[in-house]
């Protein structure tokens, strides 16, 4: 692999990000601690940066956690170095960071998305991940998006110092809440997307094993949507009055069981995943209360309406059957995309460019859902152009996994490769 950007001392700086970042884990809406390197790190290279309320749509949030939650964890990142300043400006949720560096000649505006948030899982101690360890006990990042922002604020570095060669404007968006389709939407509607020309996405390791492989997505972003099913029923003595309750607890199991039977669509593949139950409190009590944390996905978005609207439909019926009531909170949500096709062909040139090391393929498949198609979507109706991009790396277990590690090596290839691709 040839760099011509990226040298030996900022790999070493954004090997040590990514450390940092992973030791130092938050879930979607608290990524206080990160959000403050981030912007720190932008401000230091010549970026115009935007944090709190100037960097998101508060409106526009999906997914909040409570607010105790989130207190909670102002407090955990007070007490691992955020000023109270910063703080006040960011709590609450608004994480957003967003930089822009205007060159000296005239060009596109050109958009770059990192998501910044971890996940709900509880880190497996290897040999290898001992010295970066998460200090926060049920999160990790087991999916990237620490190697993610190294790469992005590697970037900012390279871009900061070739000012004299940035043509229009460069506006680097660190997005929180991505796990769950939840933040992007809070970005378009600030208006991050307007005047836009190009805007560039991308994800490590995601079915791209081979360092040096960098594929643009042709498809296969899901349309999805989160969804929080409540069923309030009438709790009741389960020996003395049972007849006098209204069990919200087996209205749930239910809907829960039936939500698997639904038909697929025949004009795509459409999935549903109900992937968390809860309720009831007490043994000797009929349940009152109940909630599901489910999930539609669709090939289509027209497929995952589908999906939505049937599981909508499963859940009243069962509400229905047990005398309960039930209402939907929705808490995220993304559609299908797909990267420009000429976009995707002109950034071929940055990537042969790396030498015979570097393979660039267009035809990648993401199959998952991304909340960057919410970007990509909603710039390419502007008529604009969006490209989304996986980048190669051998994975010590998947995505989303207790053991889900990389090579670091790959920071180095994001970076230069982005490089190329604004600079040359």
């Amino acid at each position: 692999m040839q760099y011509t950007y990226v040298t030996e001392d900022l790999k070493k700086k954004m090997k040590n990000l990514r450390r940092e970042f992973h030791r130092y884990p938050e879930t979607a809406w608290t990524e206080y601690r990160t959000a403050w390197r981030a912007a720190g790190e932008l401000e230091k290279n010549g970026f115009q940066v935007y944090t709190g309320n100037a960097a998101c749509c508060s409106d526009a949030r999906m997914g909040l956690p409570s607010a105790a939650y989130l207190e909670a964890c102002e407090q955990r990142a007070l007490s691992e170095g955020v000023p109270k300043l910063i703080m006040e400006r960011i709590g609450s949720g608004r994480t957003a960071v967003a930089g822009i560096l205007k060159g000296k000649f005239p060009g596109p505006v050109r958009v770059l998305r990192f998501d910044m948030d971890a996940l709900p899982v509880e880190e497996a101690e290897t040999e290898k991940n001992r010295d970066y360890l998460s200090r926060h006990a049920g999160i990790m990042h087991a999916c990237g998006h620490d190697g993610h922002m190294a790469a992005g604020l590697g970037l900012a570095e390279i871009l900061g110092k070739n000012r004299d060669k940035i043509r229009g404007e460069i506006r680097l968006l660190f997005q929180p809440a991505e796990e769950g389709c939840r933040g992007a939407r809070s970005l378009t509607e600030k208006g991050w997307l307007e005047g836009a020309d190009e805007l560039y996405c991308g994800h490590i390791g995601m079915g791209e094993k081979r360092l040096g492989n960098i594929t643009a997505c042709s498809g296969g972003f899901l349309a999805t949507t989160k969804l929080d099913i409540l069923f309030h029923g009438k709790p009741s003595h389960a020996a003395k009055a049972p007849e006098q309750g209204r069990n919200a607890l087996l209205a749930a199991a239910v809907c829960t069981v039936n939500a698997y039977a639904i038909s697929r669509s025949g004009r795509g593949e459409g999935r549903i995943n109900i992937g968390r139950f809860s309720g009831g409190s007490g043994r000797n009590i009929i349940a009152g209360e109940a909630r599901l944390e489910a999930e539609t996905r669709g090939e289509t978005s027209e497929v995952n309406q589908y999906m939505k609207d049937s599981l909508e439909r499963v859940a009243r019926a069962s509400a229905a059957m047990y005398g309960t009531a039930c209402e939907f909170l929705e808490q995220g949500e993304s559609r299908t995309a797909a990267s420009s096709p000429a976009l995707a062909e002109k950034c071929r040139r940055a990537a042969e460019s790396m030498g015979p090391g570097c393979v660039y393929r267009t035809t990648g498949v993401f199959g998952a859902s991304e909340d960057a198609a919410e970007l990509m979507g909603r710039l390419q109706e502007q008529g604009g152009e969006a490209a989304y991009f996986l980048f190669g790396t051998p994975l010590s277990a998947e995505h989303h996994q207790p053991e889900f590690d990389f090579d670091e090596e790959v920071l180095a290839v994001m970076a230069e490769f982005y490089s190329r691709i604004l600079l040359d």
